[in-house]
């Protein structure tokens, strides 16, 4: 009988534990950054827009965070599995940005001018714009994360 139990254990339990740690740990840094964003104008441009956008990011990271640089990506294809857009790389993105850690007091909003293409604007009443954030952590680590935004009231 017991060689039987520990064969269940090494053929069930055993996999289902390491199943459960692997979907664990890239969570780990998932949900750091939210805000909403606001479209604070939109003028169409033949086949492209041109956005003015404010972002009020708040970091939930655990640290502050310094000299950040939050840039505007495409929500059509995933990335970094593959190379940027030529419209990417054009887009020019906020710089040294500071972050403190969980403020929620009023954060002052971000405010730029990107030109995307009409098929990505065309996107983000489903899912918003795709903003990204680079930063060393704490330990000093590089750092490349999605935004969670959703639009502000």
């Amino acid at each position: 009988m017991q060689p039987r139990f520990l064969r269940s254990i090494q053929y069930f339990c055993l996999p289902c534990l390491v199943l459960c740690l692997a979907l664990t740990v890239p969570a780990r840094n998932t949900h750091n950054f939210g805000g909403d964003y606001r479209i604070l104008q939109a003028t169409e441009q033949g086949d492209n827009v041109e956005l003015r956008i404010s972002l009020r990011v708040i970091n939930y990271s655990g640290a502050d965070v310094k000299k950040a640089t939050i840039s505007l990506a495409s929500s059509l294809a995933p990335f970094p599995l593959r190379e940027p857009f030529d419209w990417e790389k054009e887009q020019v993105p906020f710089k040294n940005v500071t972050l403190h850690f969980n403020e929620h007091k009023v954060v002052p909003g971000l405010v730029g001018t990107f030109t995307i293409p009409a098929r990505e604007y065309e996107r983000w009443p489903k899912g918003g714009p795709n903003f990204m954030i680079d930063y060393k952590d704490a330990a000093g680590k590089q750092r490349h994360e999605h935004i969670a935004l959703v639009p502000a009231p």
